[in-house]
């Protein structure tokens, strides 16, 4: 395999069929088909189960397309690591994180990240951890977040810290007219509230599910954007589960609501999470990003 006949072969797969692929190559779709069966011949392998459109891979396909992306992640880190010993990097770096952590984290650490690789352009994927794993394998991210250790092989992950769940009040609420904001409180204080919840097919809501040990809230809404469920509780005197971290990020949060501690609330730890080995821009970003969060949680493992 060289890095011509990866990137044709992953066009291939991108464009979804070999008369898009040629198009978007400048290249005739019979110079293309024989390209690809002489690149079959040496695999000795079929790549594409012919006469499928879109184009499907066979399981030799499949590994192809594996090794392909890390070939094109390799060539792409040397020539970052070449460019450097020149005083110059360009290029983009491909992360992801878990959206409310994209929320608290990025912007305070692209300021210095961007002062460093002012060249740099950032494309930050926010999703679940499911979706994020998937697209580490697939080495379509550099390097992602996720909530709670992966079950891969392949992919390398590095414990962060673990944050603490806290629960956040609107100040029109009975709990907070009646109990000071930082206080330690039990779920059966907020018998009488109403909650703004994550949908139940989220995984944030068995999380929170699972933590209640039986207690039933009552629910008023259900929100899945953390900011919007913020301003719902504000406005609407409601209560939610929040991460203490993303709490103490957002200063008009902390001006709108209370905050109650709960005993023994945390979330899943969270992991740096990569498949290649980092190149140096992304060793300095995700080192940024877990500092930050180190300082950010109170509680860590």
């Amino acid at each position: 395999m060289n890095t011509r006949h990866a990137q044709l072969i992953l066009t291939i797969v991108r464009e979804g069929s070999f008369t898009a692929a040629a198009q978007a190559l400048f290249i005739t779709q019979p110079t293309l088909s024989q390209t690809v069966k002489q690149i079959e011949s040496r695999l000795g392998e079929p790549i594409f189960l012919r006469g499928r459109t879109p184009v499907e891979l066979t399981p030799a396909g499949q590994l192809y397309v594996q090794a392909a992306h890390r070939l094109l992640r390799v060539q792409a880190q040397l020539d970052d690591a070449i460019a450097a010993l020149h005083g110059s990097v360009t290029g983009t770096l491909h992360i992801g994180l878990p959206e409310h952590r994209a929320n608290e984290l990025l912007p305070q650490v692209l300021p210095e990240f961007s002062s460093a690789y002012p060249d740099i352009r950032i494309e930050a994927l926010t999703g679940s951890r499911d979706i994020l794993e998937k697209k580490l394998l697939d080495d379509e991210l550099e390097f992602a977040l996720i909530s709670g250790k992966n079950s891969s092989p392949q992919l390398e992950c590095h414990l962060i810290a673990s944050d603490e769940l806290v629960l956040l009040a609107g100040k029109k609420t009975h709990l907070a007219q009646h109990i000071p904001s930082g206080s330690t409180i039990s779920l059966s204080e907020c018998a009488a509230e109403h909650f703004v919840m994550p949908s139940e097919q989220t995984p944030e809501r068995r999380l929170y599910d699972d933590l209640m040990h039986g207690f039933t809230p009552q629910i008023r809404c259900e929100v899945n954007e953390l900011c919007c469920a913020k301003r719902l509780c504000s406005s609407c005197a409601l209560v939610m589960f929040s991460p203490y971290s993303s709490f103490l990020s957002d200063e008009t949060a902390q001006q709108q609501l209370a905050h109650y501690r709960l005993s023994d609330f945390f979330l899943p730890p969270l992991y740096l999470a990569h498949a290649m080995p980092l190149s140096p821009c992304a060793q300095t970003l995700s080192t940024m990003l877990v500092n930050r969060f180190r300082a950010m949680t109170v509680h860590r493992i």
